[in-house]
């Protein structure tokens, strides 16, 4: 994971520097005496995995940057080491050289004055099977079943037309209002045709109505409502 890409860096910053100067992923610091160079991950952000994957991978992606300094007692040696660094990188075709202007308080935080500097992103992907869908052993089977459409009538005491009144169906919650003279028409599926379940909303409460089917219109009397 993480510890390979800083292994594989590490073999190669060795093969452009000499051999005197340390390899370390610390951030820079102003209290190092020896020379070396920082290797340091200071980022990381998600990114779109390549079209190299294949549908049975869900590869997942993000891209590690490296900020790249050189201390020495020397500076015009470090300017060296730092400029073989970076034409060493922009050579490596799987490298993405970049040279971010890091802010003040970057710097701040490490408790050093901003040095030379440029980034290394790489990709990081760990790919993962995608879990496998379980076999279809058999076509699939579709059930339709029958849709009728039933009507009926809301009514409130003194057989007053309830206008507005909210019908839902039980089984498949399907909806109607009632028009000015408390009339409804709804789809209804085969289990409605026989005992006719919903719930009514009307003027604030809400009922629950189950009556054998009776001969459309259906009379629905809500009898404890006020006018």
């Amino acid at each position: 994971m993480i510890d390979e890409i800083d292994h594989r860096l590490k073999e190669w910053v060795a093969t452009v520097i000499d051999s005197k100067y340390e390899i370390t992923f610390s951030p820079p610091s102003a209290n190092e005496s020896k020379p070396l160079v920082s290797v340091y991950l200071y980022d990381m952000e998600n990114s779109v995995p390549g079209s190299g994957s294949t549908a049975r991978e869900i590869p997942i992606e993000v891209t590690l940057s490296y900020l790249l300094t050189v201390h020495s007692e020397n500076q015009a040696e470090s300017h060296k080491i730092l400029g073989n660094l970076l034409f060493a990188a922009k050579s490596k075709t799987d490298f993405e050289v970049g040279f971010p202007s890091l802010p003040p308080h970057f710097w701040q935080a490490l408790g050093i004055v901003p040095l030379p500097h440029f980034t290394l992103r790489l990709p990081l992907v760990f790919a993962r099977d995608a879990a496998q869908a379980p076999t279809i052993k058999a076509p699939p089977s579709i059930n339709i079943g029958s849709i009728s459409n039933i009507t009926g009538y809301v009514l409130g005491p003194r057989d007053h037309p309830i206008q507005g009144a909210k019908v839902t169906l039980t089984n498949t919650k399907t909806v109607a209002c009632t028009d000015k003279k408390g009339l409804f028409s709804i789809a209804a599926d085969s289990k409605s045709l026989h005992e006719f379940k919903c719930k009514i909303d009307a003027k604030g409460k809400q009922f629950s109505i189950s009556i054998p089917m009776q001969k459309p219109p259906i009379m629905i009397h809500l009898d404890n409502l006020e006018d």
